[in-house]
């Protein structure tokens, strides 16, 4: 399988090509040995577009030089030439299928030019066989705005996840997933209200927005709904105790212990449902009964920091700071960001008297503490957008 140069994606190709001399060579070989010096010339130069001419000649005098092909398209496409690119790139991949950094720009150029189809099927190809990490994410953004534009969202939800995990910090693919989740929702539940619009799953549904905008009795009357149209809609108890659990209103606040039992009768394994009743049970100062709510949770999701820290609470009243200890210790090292954890580590080593001990978790309790509040913060003097524009 012959060898093709290529140059690196993002990057104008600096080497490639060859010299015209004043008086050219009618042999064909030689007249092609010549152009490829000047056009090595001219990207050494950093002047591309001379270099383009004398690959459209390399090509009319040999269509089957599998560098010129590539290269021409390469050149063409980050001129911005995207229909211009396409033919070559297309002769050099007859020539070799395998050229994958060279398909991902085809289906690229495919995809700007309005020829979504064959973009679609071009990336796909080319994504699944990429390794170079900035022309993988550069074809799987483009791949995804094609899945997007045809409501195949779980699939580009797919292309998100695979790029994340290769860069899991990237903004832009945090981003890009965030985008993609509220486009999934959105989705779901246009296509409910249309096919659905009476059922439990429809209610429940909506009793979910409206928690999220912060309407608690809007979202219970939702719930309660869906509840008696299908008492065992999965989920549906929990999210109806969690509304409850955050109301103001004392009456209501005190139905969520039964729905987190319902919860737990409907699903055994529901470990969130577990642990809230642990809350439940542990603001009431049941803290043994707590105590094996926190456990089952634990159980069911070993690493559930909340559940570990909550379960250390609990041991602490019952009067078992070592346990309590190893429970912190174990959640810190799940979540170092757990400010709970750290700040009731700090007092537990300070009654240890491990005094250093004692002394880093407070720190690291109030780096974090300020870091919320900075956030916090950021987010009240974020402008407001103008309704009315």
């Amino acid at each position: 399988m012959r060898t093709v140069h290529i140059a690196p994606f993002f990057i104008l190709v600096c080497a490639a090509f060859s010299a015209v001399a004043a008086q050219e060579p009618t042999n064909v070989p030689q007249q092609i040995q010549q152009l490829q010096r000047q056009v090595d010339v001219y990207l050494q130069q950093q002047k591309p577009a001379m270099a383009v001419p004398l690959l459209r000649r390399i090509v009319a005098l040999n269509p089957a030089d599998l560098n010129a092909q590539a290269n021409l398209g390469v050149l063409l496409f980050f001129q911005g030439n995207y229909q211009g690119a396409i033919v070559p790139m297309r002769a050099a991949l007859k020539m070799q299928s395998d050229l994958w950094r060279i398909r991902a720009l085809l289906g690229i150029a495919e995809k700007r030019t309005g020829d979504s189809a064959t973009a679609l099927a071009d990336l796909e190809s080319a994504f699944a066989n990429l390794s170079e990490q900035k022309i993988k994410k550069q074809a799987g953004l483009e791949l995804i705005e094609l899945d997007a534009a045809s409501n195949q969202f779980d699939k580009a939800l797919q292309v998100a996840q695979e790029l994340r995990a290769s860069a899991p910090q990237d903004p832009q693919l945090l981003f890009v997933t965030y985008q993609l989740s509220v486009q999934m929702k959105d989705q779901s539940l246009l296509s409910m209200i249309i096919l659905a619009p009476e059922s439990a799953e429809m209610h429940m549904m909506m009793g979910d927005e409206l928690g999220r905008q912060g309407d608690s009795n809007a979202a219970i009357a939702q719930f309660r709904e869906a509840i008696r149209l299908n008492p065992q809609l999965p989920g549906v108890h929990f999210e109806l105790a969690e509304q409850l659990r955050a109301s103001t209103d004392p009456a209501l606040k005190s139905q969520a212990e039964g729905e987190f039992r319902a919860a737990i009768q409907a699903n055994q394994f529901d470990e969130k449902a577990w642990r809230q009743l642990g809350e439940i049970l542990a603001d009431k100062g049941e803290f043994k009964a707590a105590r094996e709510n926190y456990l089952k949770a634990l159980a069911l999701d070993p690493r559930d920091t909340d559940a570990k820290t909550d379960a250390a609470i609990a041991l602490i009243s019952l009067g078992q700071p070592s346990e309590a200890i190893h429970l912190l210790e174990d959640a810190i090292k799940d979540d170092p960001t757990n400010m709970t954890a750290h700040y009731r580590l700090a007092t537990l080593y300070r009654q240890a008297g491990r005094t250093q001990d004692a002394q880093r978790e407070m720190d690291t309790f109030r780096h974090y503490k300020e870091l919320k509040q900075k956030l916090g913060t950021a987010f009240r003097q974020s402008p407001v957008p103008d309704a009315s524009n």
